[in-house]
């Protein structure tokens, strides 16, 4: 193979690599923290503004060298190994083991541990084409952009439907690194330095020893997680099993599901709902079958009870260590529990929701108003729904109360009768049926015995905390919707009074920063960068509206990603198709890309409707598509003779960072959808005016 085609197969393999890599550090900082929108939003920052300031840096570089990049991309390759072990190695260092960090302690360590890769992977692209144009080889920025977006491409469909499901992250670095590996090795040997051989051979050595040893692996964990018995990755998240004494614990993405006997939860969650009922017959639980819980609704002998849990090596795992109990009438089913509601045809005397606290949007979509009525129409006449929200009897801050207000008034447009007890949780129990408060004197009627529930509820579920709670309701507050997802902006700023600290200098600064940057670069970088921006939001919004509509199947998600990542490849062809008329082109682009944007907010204000899935890929392709004709189109602009491939570059990628951010963490979350949507085709609009008094046509 000769040079040329040994680089063009490097920046291929650079991009299969940087893709997989940003995508199992995503997911590791998620299990790391506890994760929401918010971790993943700064993840994706950090990593595409670090990129950007490293394509920016190429900019400066003088007298590339053939060595010096293949030593470089060796680097690359290798990288992310140390990068996964330092994420997992230095949390301890950095946090105290058992306190969840802030907001801004996040976002440090996120940029500490991934600076060094994304500022080297962000320089290598421009850096490639400056040694393919000194060693006489032709090589324009549109064809740069083209040749990373094919590994973009590769790496995201090889990642979202082959490798998430069949390996580990170790393993994953180190099949998607090989490639770039062999293509460092080749480019050594080409260029004759023959005493690095010794050195690269013994890295590529060290690399594989560590990154295909489970052990190795398992022993990267053991900080956060103590003895471990199981490990194993799914689609949906990180499993882990440890075992201290005869007593089992179970994770699920960093977070304990189950660990022990807890009989109180158990018993509030089963009989607060149970006992309202003159007989039960048919019963859902919507996750949180683990323990003791089929026990307590085996003591109204219902005569089928389906558990609903989204991960079947979830299920799988904790039937294995005998934590799901096997019991008559018992079915287990891995789906998304909205999406089972949707679909089932039996009907319900209980609805019984153990979820975490809406800070997701995927958990959200269990709190909305669409949610609510899809769960009344599964319910038997006089049917029951019981979930329920934290809780401190102490005290009831204002961030608590909005919360508390937004899902009462959320609930109230659906059932008759809402309830709330306080027990170690505030107990949500809806229905059209009288509900009563007294559950002991109804357990006794029953005859069903109980541990916690006989000896210790008067004590703690007071008719004083009851009104208390009551109090808090607020009948100004707005509602919940899949849309409109009021909650999440409520529990984001509860994360953060809770840490006493605030976003706003953080947000301040990160628009000080983009001010300025914007100063000093080209009109027709700021196409780009408005494109990037765009490009992100969309991603984002089509991924949420997806969710919304159909629930957390992992494959059209997956489906989603990559067809955004595909639409590039061809818009960028087409791009470089032709060299004349490019202010032309660019307007047409920006006018294309406005016109998406306005159709999908026609879509999500008015319609909402739930569309094929086919339709969510055609958009997010031909979004794309219309977003990766620019970049050739711009560097045309522009011309080769100014070297457009570095501004270009970290034009787009900066622009996605502040995508990301403006909308999955500020935009979205407080002010919803719609406003998000406006917010990107604002951005839009502005880039058109700059495009239309950007340069003249080049031919």
């Amino acid at each position: 193979m000769n040079q040329r085609r040994l680089i063009i197969f490097s920046i291929i393999s650079t991009g299969v690599t940087s893709v997989a890599t940003q995508l199992v550090t995503i997911r590791e900082f998620l299990t790391q923290f506890h994760g929401n929108e918010i971790t993943i939003s700064l993840a994706l920052f950090c990593w595409l503004l670090l990129t950007g300031i490293g394509s920016l840096a190429a900019r400066w570089s003088k007298d590339p060298s053939p060595w010096i990049y293949s030593l470089l991309i060796l680097v690359i390759a290798v990288l992310p190994l140390v990068q996964l072990i330092a994420i997992r190695g230095f949390k301890e260092a950095f946090f105290t083991h058992g306190i969840s960090p802030g907001f801004y302690q996040i976002f440090f360590y996120i940029l500490f541990t991934i600076a060094p890769y994304c500022l080297l992977t962000g320089f290598i692209l421009p850096y490639a084409q400056k040694v393919m144009v000194s060693q006489g080889h032709a090589f324009g920025s549109g064809d740069l952009y083209l040749t990373d977006t094919i590994g973009d491409i590769l790496s995201g469909a090889l990642f979202s439907f082959v490798l998430v499901y069949l390996i580990k992250p170790f393993a994953t670095i180190a099949l998607t690194s090989a490639p770039l590996i062999l293509a460092a090795i080749a480019l050594i040997f080409r260029s004759r330095k023959y005493l690095l051989f010794p050195v690269a051979f013994l890295l590529v050595l060290l690399f594989y020893f560590y990154s295909t040893n489970s052990r190795f692996e398992i022993n990267t964990l053991a900080g956060q997680y103590g003895k471990i018995e199981q490990y194993m990755e799914s689609p949906f998240g990180r499993i882990v099993v440890t075992k201290e004494g005869a007593q089992h614990t179970l994770w699920e993405s960093g977070t304990p599901l189950y660990s022990g006997s807890n009989i109180i939860k158990s018993e509030e969650k089963i009989h607060y709902a149970l006992c309202q009922l003159d007989m039960v017959e048919d019963v859902l639980l919507v996750s949180g079958c683990l323990g003791d819980t089929m026990t307590e609704v085996g003591k109204y002998s219902p005569r089928h009870v389906d558990y609903v849990e989204l991960d079947p090596r979830l299920t799988k795992v904790a039937g294995d260590i005998g934590i799901i109990k096997e019991a008559p009438g018992l079915c287990v089913i891995n789906s998304d529990g909205r999406s089972y509601l949707k679909e089932t045809k039996r009907r319900y005397d209980a609805i019984i929701l153990d979820l975490p606290e809406p800070d997701t949007f995927q958990t959200n979509r269990f709190f909305t108003a669409e949610f609510f009525l899809l769960a009344k129409n599964v319910l038997k006449k006089g049917g029951i729904v019981l979930f329920s929200i934290g809780y401190d009897p102490d005290y009831l801050s204002n961030i608590w109360r909005k919360k508390f207000s937004t899902i009462y008034s959320t609930v109230s447009l659906h059932f008759e009768n809402i309830l709330v007890l306080p027990g170690e949780e505030a107990y949500f129990l809806c229905s059209d049926r009288e509900l009563e408060a007294d559950i002991p004197s109804k357990l006794a009627k029953k005859s069903i015995r109980t541990s916690y529930v006989e000896g210790y509820f008067y004590g703690n579920v007071t008719e004083e905390r009851i009104k208390m709670i009551r109090d808090c309701q607020d009948v100004r507050v707005p509602v919940n919707t899949d849309f409109d997802p009021k909650l999440i902006g409520i529990v984001l700023r509860h994360w953060f009074m809770e840490y006493g600290t605030s976003p706003n200098y953080f947000f301040l600064a990160v628009l000080g920063l983009t001010l300025t940057y914007l100063m000093f670069i080209r009109k027709e970088e700021y196409v780009l960068f408005s494109t990037g921006l765009a490009i992100m939001g969309i991603e984002m919004l089509v991924i949420f509206a997806f969710q919304v509509v159909y629930g957390y199947i992992y494959l059209k998600i997956g489906a989603i990603v990559t067809a955004f990542l595909l639409g590039l490849l061809p818009g960028a062809m087409i791009g470089n198709l032709a060299t004349h008329n490019n202010k032309t082109r660019l307007m047409v682009s920006e006018i294309s890309v406005l016109l998406l944007l306005i159709m999908f907010y026609l879509w999500a204000v008015f319609f909402r409707t739930g569309l094929h899935p086919v339709y969510y890929l055609m958009y997010s392709f031909f979004f794309s598509l219309v977003c990766g004709f620019q970049f050739p189109v711009v560097a045309g602009m522009i011309g080769e003779a100014k070297s457009p491939a570095a501004g270009c570059l970290a034009a787009d990628l900066v622009g996605a960072a502040v995508g990301t951010l403006a909308t999955g963490t500020i935009i979205i979350p407080l002010f919803g959808i719609k406003a998000a949507v406006i917010f990107l085709i604002a951005i839009k609009i502005s880039s058109t005016i700059m495009a239309f008094f950007s340069g003249k046509n080049r031919c």
